[in-house]
C-alpha cells in the first residue's frame, strides 16, 4: 500500500477506536464513552475517510486529488464537533482521553493529507495559496483587470486666434436736404399786344 494511504487509513481507524474511548468522566468515577454522546458520528466520519484510502483507485498509486477531500472534509468535521463538545463541557465533567484522541486524529488527518506527498516526503506549506492548493480547493478566477486611471495630463495650451469684436459700421449722418420749392416757370414778359 503506497505511504499516504496507509496514514491515512491508520488515523481513521485511530479516530474509530477513540469513539468508544471514556470522552468524559462525571466526578471521577463514571466513565461516559463516545458511542454514549453522539461517538457514532464521529465513527462514520473517520470510516469513510479510512474506506476511501483503501477502496479507492489502485492501492500502489497515491490519491487522486478528488478522493482527498473525501478523506480530509470528513476529518475536518469531526475535528469541529469535538471542539464544540470541549468548549461545552459542563462543570462536574472532566475530559476523557478518547475527546483529546479524536481531536488529535482529525488534526492529524486533514495534516497528512494536505502536505505530505508519499514516497517525497512533507511539503510545508509557505503561504495561504499553498494550502488551498494542497486541498484541492480552485484558485478564484481572475476578473478584469481594473486599471487605475492615469494621473490628469498637463493642460495643452493651443494659441487661440485673436478675439476679434465686430465694429459697428460707420454711419455718416445724413443730412435732410429740404426739398427746393419748386421752380416757377420763367415768366417771359408779355409783349403789349396791338390792341392795348
Amino acid at each position: 500500500m503506497e505511504k499516504k494511504r496507509m496514514f491515512i487509513l491508520i488515523i481513521a481507524v485511530i479516530g474509530m477506536i477513540a469513539a468508544f474511548l471514556p470522552w468524559y468522566t462525571v466526578f471521577g468515577t463514571v466513565n461516559i464513552s463516545g458511542t454514549e454522546d453522539g461517538g457514532w458520528l464521529i465513527l462514520i466520519l473517520f470510516a469513510a475517510g479510512g474506506a476511501i484510502a483503501f477502496f479507492a483507485g489502485d492501492k500502489m498509486k497515491p490519491l487522486e486529488k478528488k478522493f482527498l477531500r473525501g478523506v480530509w472534509i470528513p476529518a475536518a468535521l469531526a475535528f469541529l464537533l469535538i471542539l464544540t463538545k470541549i468548549f461545552r463541557s459542563r462543570p462536574g465533567l472532566s475530559l476523557g482521553i478518547g475527546i483529546w484522541i479524536v481531536a488529535l486524529a482529525g488534526l492529524a488527518q486533514i495534516f497528512v493529507t494536505f502536505f505530505f506527498k508519499g514516497a517525497a516526503g512533507w511539503d510545508m506549506p509557505k503561504s495561504m495559496a499553498d494550502v488551498t492548493k494542497a486541498a484541492g480547493i480552485p484558485a478564484p478566477e481572475k476578473g478584469p483587470e481594473i486599471v487605475e486611471p492615469a494621473a490628469p495630463a498637463a493642460p495643452v495650451v493651443t494659441p487661440k486666434a485673436p478675439v476679434v469684436t465686430p465694429e459697428a459700421p460707420v454711419v455718416t449722418p445724413v443730412v435732410p436736404v429740404t426739398p427746393a420749392a419748386p421752380e416757377a416757370p420763367e415768366e417771359k414778359p408779355v409783349e403789349p399786344g396791338p390792341y392795348e
